[in-house]
């Protein structure tokens, strides 16, 4: 399962959280094939409600965990 969150410090990048551990992905179509291990505080972090019509270009076999935004 990949958990996806918003990065402030640097736009347009989210961080996401899988078993591996936590990445920094390019938040574009395709951004998973550039991803790169993200080293930082993930304390604070803002799970992302909505991909904005972004094919991150995931495994086939991901699951990707987004909040549910309508509560």
């Amino acid at each position: 399962m990949i958990t996806l969150y918003e990065y402030m410090q640097q736009p347009r990048y989210w961080i996401a959280r899988d078993e591996d551990g936590y990445w920094l992905v390019p938040a574009r179509d395709g951004g998973w094939d550039e991803r790169s291990p993200f080293i930082g505080r993930v304390g604070y972090l803002t799970e992302l409600v909505d991909l904005d019509g972004i094919d991150l270009g995931l495994p086939a076999k991901a699951i990707v965990e987004l909040p549910n935004s309508s509560e």
